[in-house]
């Protein structure tokens, strides 16, 4: 997930809502689904209840989440979210205009969420790394930035497909993708 950045955009202010850690695993939970906060809830069960609410409420308020349902229940209005990916996507000229302190900060919030989200799955009852192929590793390569931006693209579009892709025996999983220049070289 990238961040907005574009200060010439409407919704700037959306990157320091997004960034909050909470608010962050909120927009990863719902990327490419839709939920309600009951279902949001019991998936992340560490974050008290009028906490989640109160977060995706700003989530809401800034444009990043929209509201795609709503249904009387027992009374009140249960409503379903999901992402507004164009709020959450940084194009070529947002990155180029991001300073060196917005990139080390979108990729400590990046980290950040990931840290979470692995945290959040071994807490699971049942959570097996190897049989739930879980897989870690830093594969150094030599390309040119040409070649970096094509294999980036390359990969995302291999994994376009399944992100569509549900039922069966299929379950939601997180990739993650870091491309960086090692300083040495």
């Amino acid at each position: 997930m990238i961040i907005n950045a574009d200060p010439a955009r409407p919704g700037a202010g959306i990157v320091e809502t997004v960034l909050h850690p909470v608010r962050l695993r909120i927009v990863h939970a719902l990327m490419d689904r839709e939920l309600t906060a009951r279902q949001l809830i019991a998936e992340l069960s560490d974050i008290p209840q009028a906490s989640l609410y109160r977060h995706v409420g700003r989530l809401v308020d800034a444009g990043v989440l929209r509201v795609t349902r709503e249904e009387r229940v027992r009374g009140g209005t249960q409503r379903t979210y999901t992402v507004v990916e164009s709020a959450v996507a940084l194009g070529p000229r947002d990155f180029d205009a991001a300073s060196p302190a917005d990139h080390q900060r979108y990729f400590a919030a990046f980290v950040g969420a990931l840290v979470a989200g692995f945290e959040q799955y071994l807490r699971t009852a049942g959570a097996a790394p190897n049989r739930d192929g879980v897989a870690y590793q830093q594969i150094p390569v030599w390309v040119t930035p040409a070649e970096s931006r094509e294999l980036a693209a390359t990969i995302t579009d291999l994994l376009r497909p399944l992100r569509v892709r549900t039922g069966g025996r299929r379950r939601r999983t997180t990739f993650a993708m870091v491309v960086h220049p090692d300083p040495a070289t």
